[in-house]
């Protein structure tokens, strides 16, 4: 006889989201914001990886705030160039500083007489 244990469901993704409550509750607290913007504000969390957690989290403290908007859910985005581009090291600078120079002001030749 084989016996396999049974395999247990996995754990229910705690908290839950609930995106249309929370959206409810926003709308209840904070009157002033346009639910088009919480809502795409949500998406937009959702899709650069926030949890629902995360997310629950962020928009209370937002409507708490006063001066918040739906907007700051995210920190502005880094532009993706500043992540992946060094810093040029001094020399690299030199070595261009060189050439430019070199290129506007060519030194005579002996054939060039």
């Amino acid at each position: 006889m084989n016996h396999r244990p049974t395999p247990k469901p996995p754990p229910p993704n705690v908290p839950c989201p609930a995106s249309a409550e929370l959206l409810a509750l926003a709308a209840k607290a904070r009157p002033d914001w346009d639910p088009n913007a919480l809502r795409d504000s949500l998406a937009h969390a959702r899709c650069q990886g926030m949890t629902w957690g995360q997310v629950l989290a962020a928009v209370g403290r937002l409507m708490a705030d006063p001066n918040a908007e739906p907007e700051d859910l995210l920190p502005a985005a880094p532009e993706p160039w500043r992540q992946r581009r060094t810093a040029p090291v001094p020399e690299t600078a030199h070595r261009g500083a060189a050439a430019v120079r070199a290129a506007l002001h060519p030194h005579p030749t002996p054939t060039d007489n």
